[in-house]
């Protein structure tokens, strides 16, 4: 299910991105564009919501970090939610 989900939002995101971004390759990958504070994060020119119960994940995609170790510009994979809100969320190794 969860792989799924990922799928489907990154689908979304592909249909969504910017031609240059599609001209990089990176169909899995995408920039965080900003985040506000407000319980939410631009990705790839989408808002997403983050869940009640986000899991951050550091550079090594197995240490549990906070939002704040990430920033604008930082290239990030995540999966959704059912509710299409952030559930997890990684750098990219891309």
């Amino acid at each position: 299910m969860k792989h799924r989900l990922l799928i489907v939002g990154i689908i979304a995101l592909v249909l969504s991105l910017p031609a240059a971004a599609l001209a990089q390759g990176n169909t899995a990958a995408v920039q965080i564009e900003a985040i506000p504070g407000d319980g939410t994060i631009v990705i790839g020119d989408m808002t997403f919501k983050l869940a009640a119960e986000a899991l951050f994940l550091g550079k090594d995609e197995r240490t549990e970090i906070s939002l704040s170790g990430f920033k604008e510009g930082d290239w990030v994979e995540f999966s959704v939610n059912s509710d299409g809100e952030i559930e997890e969320m990684w750098f990219s190794s891309e």
